[in-house]
């Protein structure tokens, strides 16, 4: 008796999980997905990151960041600040895109110091911006995507 119900219980749970099973086949290849659009749609463009860790990369990060958003509202490419603390020249103030260092430079103390170097990365930024658009639109991407290279 006990084995026959070990039994009965056995296949009813095995044909629930089959017939379980067949109804998420059904619904997954009736819905067709385009991962191509949800990875656009899902991407955060115009960000400018602050990875800086003294109050002088602070104010450097504060000025730039105004700048950025006076100058060019509308940007669509991410941007990330980062600061090296230094014991002699006060911090070292790196500004990357995609991975590439687009300004370096030595920061010394002082607020007017910050807004000064934040004026000249930002024309650094646009000359570079202007580039780099051009680049990318003259170039051949046949056999490659254009982060592929």
């Amino acid at each position: 008796m006990n084995l026959a119900y070990n039994m009965v219980c056995y296949l009813l749970i095995a044909t629930s999980f089959t017939t379980l099973a067949n109804v998420d086949n059904d619904v997954e290849s009736s819905i067709p997905v385009n991962d191509e659009n949800l990875l656009i749609e899902n991407e955060v463009n115009g960000l400018i990151i602050d990875r800086t860790m003294t109050r002088l990369g602070d104010d450097f990060y504060f000025y730039f960041s105004q700048l950025v958003n006076e100058r060019h509202g509308s940007l669509k490419e991410n941007l990330t600040v980062k600061e090296r603390p230094t014991a002699l020249s006060g911090s070292i103030i790196s500004i990357f895109h995609r991975g590439k260092i687009i300004y370096r430079t030595a920061l010394s103390p002082g607020r007017k110091h910050a807004e000064d170097k934040a004026r000249e990365a930002l024309n650094i930024l646009t000359s570079y911006l202007i580039r780099w658009k051009s680049q990318l639109a003259y170039q051949d991407t046949f056999d490659l995507e254009r982060d592929e290279f």
